[in-house]
């Protein structure tokens, strides 16, 4: 309030929607990173709809695998998420991130709808460098070259948070 009894906008306020803006700003920017990593990794032309369903999703992590589950490479959110460095991620499989408390059931799943080149959207319990167990997202798409052929899969991570 003013001396005159009037409501006046708080600076903090006009604060907040600048922070809110620039952090989707710096969101997209590294979703637009992340397509030319895998665009130059790949040597080709992601999917539109791939493209499209990076652009939209809300991801922490993202991994690329080739078509025998190897992992080719992880941006940089994979690192805070996980806690592991990029290098020691390299030609492990994603599975490496399971441990005892990860479902038998969700294991088989994943393994199944991959091997058959289909695409995955679930829920895995992980685990970090530490030790400490995560609930994490994982939506997994299957990439084919122009020729038709699996070129690789791209999985997109988000730690889901306790409520």
């Amino acid at each position: 309030m003013t001396k005159d009894n009037k409501l006046q906008a708080s600076p903090l306020l006009s604060f907040d929607f600048y922070l809110e803006s620039y952090h989707r700003l710096l969101g997209n920017l590294k979703k637009e990173a992340d397509l030319k990593k895998i665009t130059y990794l790949l040597g080709e032309e992601i999917s539109q709809e791939n493209q499209s369903l990076i652009k939209k999703e809300n991801y922490d992590a993202l991994v690329i695998t080739d078509p025998d589950h190897s992992i080719l490479w992880v941006n940089d959110g994979f690192i805070e998420m996980t806690g592991y460095r990029k290098n020691h991620a390299l030609q492990k499989k994603p599975s490496f991130l399971q441990g005892k408390e990860t479902s038998k059931t969700i294991k088989k799943e994943i393994r199944e709808q991959l091997n058959a080149h289909h695409s995955f959207d679930g829920a895995v319990i992980n685990y970090r460098k530490n030790g400490e167990p995560y609930l994490c997202h994982i939506k997994i798409l299957p990439h084919y070259s122009p020729q038709k052929k699996l070129s690789c899969f791209i999985a997109l991570e988000k730690e889901l948070k306790a409520a």
